[in-house]
């Protein structure tokens, strides 16, 4: 099996979100280089299309990192982003791409151990399951 790099995407709340990869690295944590973050002013702002476009262009997963529950800057119903989530995941799955290759995770605000640690298992997670996405040309 190829041991290349695990490619992942993570849009990041301008908020909590971006606080724990801040947080990390004012704390010496690493995690793979591998790793592109996408700052985005709110999770909400990022919709399906936005989520598939980044496996379109190779990504082996993504990850949305945003507020906790009830904690959105901009006061806005995380129901949103959990609509748009949810709808990727069944186009992944439809897609034969697995599900499982899109997380939506709420860490406190500037919890960087629990970033690089979620980041880090998700890459594991991603380990297990990558041979589904085809080889690009």
């Amino acid at each position: 099996m190829n041991k290349s790099a695990i490619h992942l995407v993570v849009f990041a709340c301008n908020w909590d979100g971006l606080s724990c990869i801040e947080e990390a690295a004012r704390g010496g944590l690493t995690y793979p280089a591998s790793v592109r973050v996408v700052r985005v002013s709110c999770l909400s702002r990022v919709h399906q299309g936005l989520m598939l476009k980044a496996f379109e262009l190779g990504a082996d997963g993504v990850m949305l990192l945003g507020c906790e529950p009830g904690n959105c800057q901009y006061d806005i119903d995380a129901g949103l982003v959990t609509r748009e989530y949810e709808k990727a995941r069944i186009v992944l799955g439809l897609l034969g791409l697995g599900k499982e290759r899109l997380v939506l995770c709420h860490i406190p605000r500037g919890d960087g151990p629990g970033f690089v640690r979620r980041v880090t298992d998700f890459i594991k997670e991603l380990e297990q399951v990558r041979p589904a996405i085809p080889a690009r040309a």
